[in-house]
C-alpha cells in the first residue's frame, strides 16, 4: 500500500512541479528572459496530458504518441541548453567560426549515424530507443563540454541557469545509467528501470527551488563582474580553445 502510494506521488508530482514552475515563470515575466525554458515546460505539460489521454485509446495509438512526444520534448530540452549557455553564459560563442562548424559536424554525424543505425532495427520500438540513445549521449556530450568550459574558463553561474543546467544534467545521467544496465541486462527489468523517473522528479524538485526565490540583483553583477584574475584566466583559456579548434591551424 504504502508503496503504491510512493509510486503514484512520483508519477505525478512532475506535473504539478511543471504547473507550478510555469506559473511562477509566467507571474514573475521571466517568459522574456528565458522562453525555451518556458517552451520545454509547456512542451512537457502538453507531453504528459497526451499519454494520457492516449492510455484509453489502446496499446498502439499509445506506444506512437509515447515516443512521437518524447522526440518532440528533446528538441525543447535541446533548445533550453541552448538558452542557458549560448544566448546567457557563452553569448558570443557562435560567433566563432570554429565552434560552429565543430558543433555542426558533430550533430550531423550523430543525425545520419542515428537514422541508419534505426533504419536497420528490428522492430518499430527498436528503432525509437535508438533515436532516444542518441538524444540522451548529445545531450550528456553538450552538457559536459559547457560545463567543463564554465570550470575553466572561470565563467560564474547565476541561480536559474544552474539550476536550469543541474535538472538537465541529472536527467542525463539517469538516462545513461538506465540504457547501461538495460544493454548489459538485454532489457530483462530491473530495480532501476525507475531512476529515469526519479531523476526527473529531483530535477522538478531543484528547479521549483531555483524558481521559488526571485534572483537577487547582487547576484546577477557578481556573474557579468567577474575578478580580473578570473578574466585573464578566462581569456587565456579563450585563446587556447580558439587555437586548437580554428580550422585555419596546421597539424604538421
Amino acid at each position: 500500500m504504502i508503496q503504491t502510494v510512493i509510486w503514484s506521488m512520483a508519477r505525478w508530482f512532475p506535473t504539478a512541479a511543471v504547473v507550478y514552475l510555469l506559473s511562477v515563470l509566467l507571474w514573475r515575466r521571466l517568459w522574456r528572459e528565458l522562453p525555451f525554458f518556458v517552451f520545454y515546460l509547456s512542451s512537457a505539460l502538453l507531453t504528459a496530458a497526451l499519454r494520457y489521454s492516449s492510455f484509453f485509446w489502446g496499446t498502439k495509438p499509445y506506444f506512437y504518441t509515447y515516443w512521437i512526444t518524447d522526440l518532440s520534448v528533446s528538441l525543447a530540452v535541446l533548445l533550453a541548453i541552448y538558452e542557458v549557455f549560448l544566448r546567457r553564459l557563452f553569448i558570443g560563442f557562435h560567433k566563432t567560426v570554429a565552434y560552429r562548424r565543430i558543433f555542426s559536424v558533430i550533430g550531423a554525424a550523430i543525425l545520419v549515424l542515428t537514422v541508419i543505425t534505426a533504419l536497420q532495427a528490428a522492430n518499430e520500438g527498436a528503432a525509437f530507443q535508438m533515436a532516444a540513445r542518441a538524444f540522451d549521449f548529445m545531450r550528456t556530450a553538450v552538457l559536459v563540454f559547457f560545463i567543463g568550459l564554465m570550470t575553466l574558463m572561470g565563467r560564474q553561474w547565476t541561480r536559474y541557469d544552474l539550476g536550469i543546467a543541474l535538472g538537465f544534467g541529472i536527467q542525463a545521467a539517469a538516462a545513461l545509467a538506465a540504457a547501461a544496465v538495460r544493454t548489459r541486462t538485454h532489457y530483462v527489468p530491473t530495480v532501476l528501470d525507475s531512476i529515469e523517473l526519479w531523476a526527473y522528479d529531483i530535477s522538478c524538485l531543484i528547479w521549483i527551488l531555483s524558481f521559488s526565490v526571485k534572483e537577487r540583483v547582487a547576484d546577477l553583477e557578481i556573474a557579468e563582474k567577474p575578478s580580473h584574475e578570473l578574466v585573464n584566466q578566462a581569456r587565456t583559456w579563450e585563446t587556447v580553445l580558439k587555437n586548437w579548434l580554428s580550422p585555419k591551424k596546421r597539424l604538421f
